[in-house]
């Protein structure tokens, strides 16, 4: 099978993306991104139009007069808390949680960000 894949051409269709619905939260996880090993957000959602989970980890907000899609990225403050005023401070505050486990089962809005990908609106 593997060599048939050599002479393979170029399809014709495009894949299919999934559309801007309305998602529940089964789960969150953390990973660690980079040579900083920087700590994001993942969530694992459930969309209406897919059968396996799809997960989330970027947000989208008002900010100003322009619309901005960033990374759900962990910074904690001195006191050990998620920095206030961080994407994922603001993206608890929007959907009235205290903390990420609050997020179980909360359903989210999504919105395509300018690439086509689906990411969290929090506006």
């Amino acid at each position: 099978m593997n060599e048939e894949l050599f002479n393979k051409p170029i399809g014709n269709k495009e894949l299919e993306r999934l559309k801007a619905k309305d998602v529940t939260v089964v789960h969150a996880k953390f990973e660690e991104k980079g040579e900083k090993k920087n700590t994001l957000l993942v969530l694992s959602t459930k969309h209406p139009d897919q059968n396996e989970l799809l997960d989330l980890t970027k947000v989208q907000f008002i900010d100003g007069k322009n619309v901005k899609t960033v990374g759900l990225w962990i910074s904690l403050d001195e006191d050990e808390n998620i920095q206030k005023g961080s994407s994922t401070a603001r993206f608890l505050e929007f959907y009235n949680v205290k903390n990420i486990s609050e997020l179980k089962d909360k359903v989210l809005h999504t919105v395509l960000d300018d690439k086509g990908y689906l990411c969290i609106k929090a506006y």
